[in-house]
């Protein structure tokens, strides 16, 4: 990556309101799911790997932000999802399965769409 791309996405991360910064990361781990349902398809291992270990690191981020104090019942169902997310992404590294990352992705996209609805609707 160029200099000036990673300049211009750290300056496109400050800027942004913490639920558009939600939907990139949403929008990252899904793109990542993408790369390897692809590379497994390919028998890219190498690609496989660097793919789910991005989404995984993205997922993990998530649950660690995850406000307790302030939603507790919230925080608790979606600590539960991005466990299931994350075991479904462990299982897809593991067996090679497409299967898996399906099941992640299923469980992401309609959290992903949430969070746009919000950001469209202008919300810090």
């Amino acid at each position: 990556m160029s200099f000036a791309v990673a300049q211009y996405q750290t300056s496109r991360i400050e800027t942004s309101s913490p639920v558009q910064v939600v939907v990139a990361l949403y929008d990252g781990a899904l793109r990542f799911l993408r790369t390897a349902a692809v590379a497994i398809d390919a028998d890219d291992v190498a690609a496989k790997g660097i793919a789910l270990n991005k989404a995984h690191a993205i997922v993990t981020e998530l649950l660690a932000t995850l406000d307790h104090e302030r939603a507790p019942d919230l925080s608790r169902q979606l600590a539960a999802l991005y466990s299931f997310v994350l075991d479904r992404i462990v299982r897809a590294n593991a067996e090679r399965d497409v299967a898996r990352i399906d099941d992640a992705m299923r469980a992401l996209v309609p959290l992903r769409d949430a969070w746009a609805q919000l950001a469209r609707a202008g919300r810090p």
